[in-house]
């Protein structure tokens, strides 16, 4: 009786030993679960933002900053700072672009801020990065508006001073 409870208990050590507990998992680094409520992270269209800052002006955290742009017209565009963000959504909510919002949160991942002490806080921040093509693009356009606009303001005024000299 003894030598076979002996054995059940050996039987049961080693048992223990070589099936993995969950309580032994290093879950540290691993995704935590997507709550249903969790809209994710943010996505910001550079090309349909109209730089209204009301995004900016209905975060409750603060989270929004707007980063200027070299254009004349659409002269900033929003930026999030994802450590700070509550993630409520109202920034998409009052984006006034249609048919497509100029900001999204995109249902990215939900560990995004797990994994430990951040030293540099500017690895949570949503970033337009535009690249130097598209504002080349847009300062020619620009340019080409604001020559055009010259011209019809040097024709009118050609016309104006014809008619003058007409009426006289």
């Amino acid at each position: 009786m003894i030598l076979l409870d002996i054995l059940k208990r050996t039987l049961r050590v080693a048992k223990a030993f070589a099936i993995k507990s969950p309580a032994t998992k290093d879950i540290r680094f691993e995704a935590m679960h997507n709550p249903s409520r969790y809209r994710g992270e943010h996505k910001i269209n550079y090309e349909t933002c109209i730089g209204c800052d009301s995004c900016n002006k209905i975060c409750p955290t603060g989270a929004i900053t707007m980063k200027k742009l070299p254009f004349k017209k659409q002269n900033i565009v929003p930026e999030v700072n994802l450590s700070v963000c509550v993630f409520c959504g109202l920034c998409e909510d009052v984006c006034p672009t249609k048919p497509e919002k100029s900001i999204v949160l995109s249902g990215g991942r939900y560990d995004m801020l797990t994994g430990g002490w951040h030293k540099d806080q500017q690895d949570f921040w949503e970033n337009v990065d535009i690249p130097q093509s598209y504002i080349d693009a847009r300062l020619e356009k620009e340019e080409a508006a604001r020559v055009k606009k010259e011209l019809l303001a040097k024709k009118k005024a050609a016309e104006l001073e014809a008619n003058k000299e007409v009426t006289q």
